[in-house]
């Protein structure tokens, strides 16, 4: 089997130190000397340059690097099968059908807090889920998705995904980002437990990719940010009125929510 990467950050670069691992032909293209020299030389790959010769091609890029990378070399891409795992699909999606390619939406649910190739690790995936936004995907896909190590694959498709991941991931990392912005954050050193870890762990980003991350399904996030808005306002609101009796009704409603979600 010959994989082409294309982007070897945190994602690719994990991707392709484990399928190296597992005897796979790593071929890689990345804009950054230093990365390649580094992922070459411990990967045993070598430089990817015929897209064709590839039996996949996996892009690991933002949103946006992802899609001028199809409209620059669809043609050299041609009927080689090109499965992207960026954190959004449906604007992915939209122009690799544009150009006819031959593609497959794959979006790991693994990260780190750091990114790059330099964080990467083998075992990023062992266990984890893996959506896949294309109908009926090739055999190659489960070839790789087994040797990655992932416990389990859910099955969608990109719009969908991308109204999904707006709540489950991109407005967690906004919230995360946002609280952080209280002035009591620079007086709260050992006052902090679990719950402020829990909370603040994934509001560190990398800004660069994650705008690009939110403006390209920003619809969905608009209308999830001002839903959190709204409930937040219900508790403001109890709060002012001293109305114990609707905040508790608040409190109780979501750990219903939650309990229930935890029992299935």
């Amino acid at each position: 089997m010959k994989v082409g990467f294309i982007g070897v950050g945190l994602i690719g670069g994990s991707m392709l130190k484990r399928l190296s691992k597992c005897g796979v032909e790593c071929y890689i293209l990345d804009k950054d000397e230093c990365v390649i020299s580094a992922a070459t030389a411990e990967n045993n790959a070598k430089l990817l340059t015929d897209f064709a010769q590839m039996d996949i091609l996996l892009l690991a890029l933002s949103p946006t690097s992802s899609i001028k990378f199809i409209q620059e070399n669809h043609t050299k891409i041609g009927t080689t099968l090109l499965a992207d795992v960026c954190g959004i699909k449906n604007t992915i999606k939209e122009c690799a059908e544009k150009y006819n390619l031959n593609y497959c939406g794959l979006h790991p649910m693994a990260g780190r807090e750091v990114g790059g190739y330099f964080n990467s690790k083998e075992n990023l995936f062992n266990g984890a889920n893996i959506v896949v936004t294309t109908p009926n995907p090739p055999q190659i896909i489960y070839e790789i998705i087994h040797l990655l190590g992932f416990g389990n694959v859910v099955y969608t498709d990109a719009l969908k995904h991308d109204k999904i991941i707006s709540y489950t991931s991109q407005l967690c990392h906004i919230l995360s980002n946002a609280y952080a912005k209280n002035p009591c954050v620079s007086e709260c050193d050992g006052f902090t437990g679990g719950s402020f870890e829990d909370l603040t762990r994934v509001g560190k980003m990398d800004s660069n990719l994650w705008v690009d991350l939110f403006y390209n399904n920003r619809d969905n996030l608009i209308t999830d940010i001002e839903t959190v808005i709204i409930e937040l306002q219900k508790y403001a609101d109890c709060l002012k009125k001293q109305d114990n009796v609707t905040l508790k009704k608040l409190i109780d409603e979501g750990s219903e929510i939650l309990i229930s979600k935890s029992s299935k």
